[in-house]
């Protein structure tokens, strides 16, 4: 458990302790306030992970603390429950339109509160840190899981894919047309990722994706990912620039210039030769990989071989 804070908003002493001991048992640090005008000073103060607010408080209830926290650009995002004893489908109703998260019954048991917490931390952080267009993890994830990996001790293999020539389709084709190849990318990489039980695929950002898998595996993975994408990306085309096998556009000096069409790079890195110590190595070899796959005509992929 990463120690989260939590709020607990409840003017009602003992149930405000009672779920204080129970988040404090699970691991997390508790700020508690026994008043709406007491939550919001200690939102934000204390810019706790999550916030459990009772329906009706003094000064300010549950809802209200919720309309003057969700004014704020900063705390847009911010996890918030609603501990109530009212079942009334128009106060749900009404929190709906108050993007409310979730909603907590009196009286909730112990292994309730736990599990609606630890769900709605969780969907938060997936949220906050997918990507916009591809809905995959983005960078703190997939570091956080090569960490894991290695910390772990485990075997694994790290597929580093950009694509080439990205720049110029998006540049004739316009930005949705550029935003389709993402999308067409990630699935292309996730289905091929399903060959390994054990995966994960994150979106580094822009027209690059990582891939983890079994060292096994991976070069299954990488070919799969080839094919797939080398077959569909051509649709992606006009009739003209199909019939004739690549596009013109301009080059970063504003010449026109003709352009192969996109292809997929692959880098594979894994420790099966030598043993790889932290993420930043990880990154280091990629990079090595990825200038070496960039040198090879259309889409390949390459798996180090190297011992040191």
């Amino acid at each position: 458990m990463a120690n989260e804070r939590i709020l607990i908003a409840d003017d009602n002493n003992a149930i405000r302790e009672l779920v204080e001991d129970i988040l404090k048992d699970a691991g997390y640090e508790v700020v508690t306030a026994v008043d709406g005008d007491d939550a919001l000073e200690k939102i934000y103060m204390q810019n706790p992970a999550l916030c459990i607010l009772d329906y009706e408080m003094p000064n300010k209830s549950g809802f209200d603390v919720v309309r003057e926290v969700r004014g704020r650009a900063g705390y847009v995002s911010m996890p918030i429950m609603i501990f109530t004893a009212i079942s009334d489908r128009d106060i749900k109703i009404q929190g709906l339109g108050l993007d409310i998260d979730d909603y907590l019954n009196k009286p909730a048991d112990a292994e309730e509160i736990i599990a609606r917490v630890k769900l709605l931390l969780r969907r938060t952080k997936q949220r906050l840190d997918s990507n916009p267009l591809t809905r995959l993890p983005g960078n703190p994830s997939i570091q956080a899981t090569i960490e894991s990996r290695i910390q772990e001790q485990l075997k694994f293999a790290v597929l580093y894919c950009d694509l080439n020539n990205f720049k110029a389709f998006n540049d004739k084709y316009g930005f949705e047309a550029g935003d389709k190849i993402i999308k067409f990318t990630a699935m292309t990489i996730l289905e091929a990722a399903k060959l390994d039980p054990e995966n994960f695929v994150g979106h580094i950002g822009g027209d690059d994706f990582i891939a983890i898998s079994s060292p096994e595996t991976a070069e299954t993975i990488a070919k799969t990912i080839i094919e797939v994408f080398d077959a569909k990306s051509p649709s992606f085309y006009n009739e003209k620039d199909r019939e004739q096998g690549f596009m013109e556009s301009f080059n970063r000096k504003g010449e026109q210039q003709k352009f192969p069409f996109l292809s997929i790079g692959i880098g594979i890195v894994h420790n099966t030769k030598r043993p790889i110590t932290s993420y930043a190595m990880v990154s280091n070899i990629a990079a090595e990989l990825k200038g070496f796959v960039k040198q090879q005509p259309g889409s390949a992929y390459v798996f180090d071989r190297r011992d040191n």
